[in-house]
């Protein structure tokens, strides 16, 4: 579902973090739209919405602020210049992987 056309648009496979943001005029900055949880459903919703949702959600935010407070992440360049390639399993992966470099900030 989190991948489907007919869901999310002919650009579904680009990255556009503003999907979820929406321009406030008055104040001139951007504020986040959280969309219907029933289209993406990682923790399911409804009656049945996984109980660690929040907790899982805090954990994540406070790993990256973490690590990108001391590195920086660099994706590497692919010797084909191809995009990376979704593969359908039971977690989120890419044909090949997704190979980066992590730098030390000076």
């Amino acid at each position: 579902m989190g991948r489907m056309e007919k869901i999310w648009g002919k650009d579904w496979a680009e990255f556009r973090p503003e999907r979820w943001l929406e321009l406030e005029m008055a104040a001139d900055k951007w504020r986040f739209v959280a969309k219907d949880v029933f289209s993406y459903p990682v923790f399911q919703a409804g009656p049945r919405v996984c109980l660690g949702k929040e907790m899982a959600f805090l954990q994540m935010k406070r790993v990256v602020v973490g690590v990108l407070k001391w590195f920086q992440v660099v994706p590497e360049k692919r010797e084909n210049e191809e995009e990376p390639k979704f593969v359908a399993h039971l977690i989120a992966k890419m044909k090949g992987g997704f190979p980066v470099t992590v730098v030390e900030r000076v």
